[in-house]
């Protein structure tokens, strides 16, 4: 089984929960995309983008948590988009202008309080 497959299972166990607790579900211990996460909950991808802006707000005020960003990069020439500050995927690479560029991932991380 694939964890796509448990995934969709675990968000059918859990009607009650509200969009953004779904998504804050399925990025806590793991990292996936928003596509992955828009076919997960059954919403646009745009809108899974909205939703992780106030999902980063949440976390930064949890000290038992913190929001994971593995930005995109240039699958021609390696160019990694680690100052990039949006969510979405980058249209083209900035120093080769190829349009094939990996989606960045995004995940929850939990913290053990000392």
């Amino acid at each position: 089984m694939s964890t796509l497959q448990s995934a969709r299972r675990k968000l059918v166990a859990m009607p009650d929960q509200t969009v953004r607790q779904q998504i804050m579900g399925l990025i806590t211990g793991t990292s996936r995309t928003a596509r992955q996460l828009a076919e997960l909950v059954g919403i646009p991808e745009r809108q899974v983008e909205e939703h992780l802006v106030h999902i980063v707000r949440s976390v930064a005020h949890d000290r038992t948590r913190r929001f994971l960003l593995e930005p995109s990069a240039c699958q021609d020439c390696g160019f990694v988009f680690r100052s990039r500050t949006r969510l979405t995927r980058p249209s083209r690479c900035p120093r080769c202008r190829s349009e094939d560029v990996s989606p960045p991932r995004f995940g929850i991380e939990l913290r053990a309080l000392s």
